[in-house]
């Protein structure tokens, strides 16, 4: 799954649908093309091609986040952008198609959060101007937009969350819920008329833990047409402070037999925890996922999917040109 491959249609690009990379990199002072971190560009550059969501997060429970916070975020990841050859911010599918073509890591800008919106929609249309694609509705704890993993105040999606929902999705941006409760996913899905991601999430039925998705809201996301992100913390792979690449399988596997191998991909987390799987200390390791699915004979078409062909379909369907 790295090196040169030959022919150009060979290629085979790994998207990772959730790292806080950028975050961690901006807080910390550290250079986001290459580090110590989970991620950096310089060693996604090693794989055939990479496409990278970069997440904007504020933790609620250290302030509350702002509007102005965020743009800081990207206004740094512009700056990055116009420091290295070797990465592009993408806000179109044809964007990722000419990074890819000329080698490029590429970027998707993301916020975690819709505290960041503050409540206003005009902020939604500044988010979108400076970059944004995706963002996650909400954190653990409610928000403006609705209910969250561990906090349930405002009885799912608000007034305000649905006209969100609705605007990101006729403006051609990809809603994420990943961290929402049931009943805002319920909501969120009941209005929704393009694909909807859970980005890095993983299945309750293998980990039953409040991050992660019943089967039924795995079908839901197959419905739309959406994917589920495999989460590499290990508390969302098996409940535990280890975990080992076959509990990471078994995830892929479950979401593979309950929505087909068209609905799950990588979701990581990079740098938005500690622990990770034995044998992955960073998106360098990523590769061996991919492999240990070879060795257990998934076809390699499958596997292509898996690694990043079913978020580019997403991307293809609805980021805007």
């Amino acid at each position: 799954m790295t090196g040169e491959q030959g022919e150009e249609d060979e290629r085979v690009t790994v998207v990772d649908a959730h790292c806080d990379s950028l975050t961690r990199a901006v807080n910390s002072n550290r250079s986001l093309e290459n580090n110590t971190l989970h991620w950096d560009i310089e060693r996604a550059l090693n794989y055939d091609g990479f496409v990278q969501v970069l997440a904007v997060f504020q933790d609620p429970g250290r302030g509350k986040p702002t509007f102005n916070n965020a743009m800081r975020y990207i206004q740094e990841a512009a700056g990055i952008e116009g420091r290295s050859s070797c990465f592009r911010i993408c806000r179109t599918y044809n964007d990722i198609e000419d990074g890819l073509r000329n080698r490029k890591v590429c970027g998707i800008l993301a916020v975690e959060g819709g505290e960041a919106l503050e409540g206003r929609e005009e902020n939604l249309h500044a988010f979108f101007d400076a970059g944004v694609r995706i963002i996650t509705l909400t954190w653990n704890y409610a928000n403006e937009l609705g209910d969250g993993a561990e906090t349930q105040y405002n009885g799912g999606l608000t007034a305000f969350g649905r006209r969100i929902v609705k605007l990101m999705q006729e403006k051609g941006m990809i809603v994420d819920i990943s961290h929402a409760d049931v009943k805002t996913f319920e909501d969120c899905i009941s209005i929704s008329t393009k694909p909807v991601i859970a980005s890095h999430s993983n299945a309750r039925n293998i980990c039953d833990h409040p991050r992660n998705l019943y089967d039924w809201q795995i079908t839901e996301i197959k419905r739309t047409g959406g994917v589920v992100g495999i989460n590499l913390y290990t508390e969302f792979i098996n409940n535990s402070s280890k975990a080992d690449i076959v509990s990471v399988i078994r995830h892929i596997e479950h979401i593979c037999a309950t929505a087909g191998e068209d609905t799950v991909g990588i979701g990581a987390d990079f740098d938005g925890m500690e622990r990770l799987p034995e044998k992955i200390s960073g998106v360098e390791d990523l590769y061996v996922i991919f492999n240990e699915l070879a060795r257990l004979n998934y076809p390699d078409r499958t596997i292509e999917k898996i690694a990043g062909g079913n978020f580019l379909r997403v991307f293809r369907d609805v980021l805007a040109e």
